[in-house]
C-alpha cells in the first residue's frame, strides 16, 4: 500500500513537472509577454464596415459593368425587364458607399 502511494506521488509529480515546463513563459522579462488584444467594440466596427465598404464596392463596379449593355439596348428601344431594378440598386449602393467613405478616416498612401 506505501509503495503504491509513493508511485503515486511520483508519477503526480512527473507530471506536474512536465506541465510547468510545457507553458513556455518568460519568467526573466515579463514585459516581452503580450498579452491577447480583445478588440473594441469600435475596432470591431470599423472592421466591418471596411468589410462592408469593400463587398459593396466590388457589388456595384460590377453592377454598372452589366449596365452598360442595357443601357445601349435602351438607345435602340429595347428594354430589359429588370434594368429599373438594378438602376435602383446602383443608386442604393452607392449612396451606402459614399456614406461609409464620409464616414471612414482616409490614411495617407
Amino acid at each position: 500500500m506505501r509503495a503504491s502511494t509513493l508511485c503515486l506521488l511520483s508519477m503526480a509529480s512527473l507530471l506536474v513537472a512536465s506541465l510547468l515546463t510545457a507553458q513556455n513563459v518568460n519568467t526573466m522579462n515579463p514585459q516581452e509577454i503580450q498579452a491577447q488584444h480583445h478588440a473594441t467594440p469600435e475596432e470591431l466596427r470599423d472592421r466591418m464596415s471596411q468589410t462592408q465598404l469593400q463587398k459593396d464596392s466590388k457589388e456595384l463596379a460590377e453592377l454598372c459593368g452589366s449596365l452598360k449593355a442595357d443601357l445601349d439596348g435602351v438607345e435602340k428601344g429595347k428594354l430589359e425587364k429588370d434594368l429599373i431594378e438594378r438602376l435602383k440598386k446602383v443608386e442604393k449602393l452607392s449612396k451606402r458607399v459614399r456614406e461609409q467613405l464620409t464616414k471612414t478616416p482616409l490614411t495617407p498612401q
